[in-house]
């Protein structure tokens, strides 16, 4: 059951009006605890950041310090955790992996709070991107430009997804139609301007159009969340100065090279306890 953080101060005032019966109703609500449910993939499961949670499927890469664990942890949730790296839309009703069922199969009519990050691994994106404009070079290209070269493909594949998108936000409402749904976007991995030869492998022109690439991602997501009328959580605004070419002490994302605590152009502890910043100030 989902109280709200306005109906929970109601509640509370009502308590010292109301003695019995207000007491009657905090123990109901101590005993039907908020259930939340978290669909998503790598950037959602924390994968890579210590320490890895007890009994998940192998290869899933669940961090007990992920945002979702963050958010259930002060906002007293109770938590399924659905989420698994390299998850595209499709895993969310069918098995990714062993011991993985469809992540749709972890909502239900109870479930209260719906927080789901995917869609960057549709049509292979993320590691398609990074792949095709990884140079050999440290600062300049020696190929011509990652955007010449993939003819527009991974942003046609991000409109493809589109539709994806849409209909699993269609298929979360079926299934728990009493919850709140947030759409969480994507950090900013890149830099706005220029690059980091010693860190990643990528040229400044082919870093700004990995960056372009993420955002087409996130207002492709905002859109589908907008016409949906669920919420959108932006973690690329408040991650901008904190992407992989950053120092260790101020990245929330780690770089290709030499990643610490995370995987490798995914967001770190720091950047999930962000995450989970976000996502809580979105809660009704």
């Amino acid at each position: 059951m989902r109280l709200h953080r306005r109906s929970a101060t109601l509640v509370l005032a009502l308590a010292s009006v109301a003695g019995l019966v207000a007491g009657a109703t905090a123990v109901a609500v101590a005993d039907d605890p908020t259930e939340y449910v978290a669909l998503g993939a790598s950037f959602s499961a924390g994968v890579g950041i210590p320490s890895s949670v007890p009994g998940s499927p192998s290869g899933c890469g669940r961090s007990t310090n992920n945002f979702p664990r963050l958010v259930a942890e002060a906002e007293g949730y109770q938590l399924k955790d659905m989420s698994c790296g390299g998850a595209q839309t499709r895993h969310l009703t069918t098995s990714q992996t062993t011991g993985q069922p469809p992540q749709f199969d972890g909502l239900s009519s109870t479930t209260d709070v719906v927080t789901m990050q995917i869609g960057y691994n549709d049509g292979n994106v993320y590691s398609g991107s990074i792949a095709d404009c990884s140079q050999t070079a440290s600062s300049s290209s020696q190929l011509a430009p990652c955007e010449t070269r993939t003819l527009g493909r991974y942003s046609a594949e991000i409109q493809l997804t589109a539709g994806n998108i849409a209909t699993a936000i269609a298929g979360i409402k079926d299934r728990a139609p009493s919850a709140q749904i947030l759409v969480v976007g994507y950090p900013a991995v890149y830099p706005q301007q220029g690059n980091c030869p010693g860190r990643n492998p990528f040229s400044a022109e082919d870093t700004a159009f990995l960056d372009r690439l993420e955002v087409e991602l996130n207002t492709m997501l905002k859109t589908q969340a907008q016409v949906a009328d669920v919420a959108f959580v932006d973690t690329y605004g408040p991650s901008v100065g904190h992407d992989s070419c950053k120092s260790q002490a101020t990245r929330w994302v780690e770089p290709y090279t030499n990643p610490v605590g995370a995987l490798r152009l995914h967001p770190n502890a720091k950047g999930h306890q962000q995450a989970a910043k976000a996502v809580r100030a979105a809660l009704d």
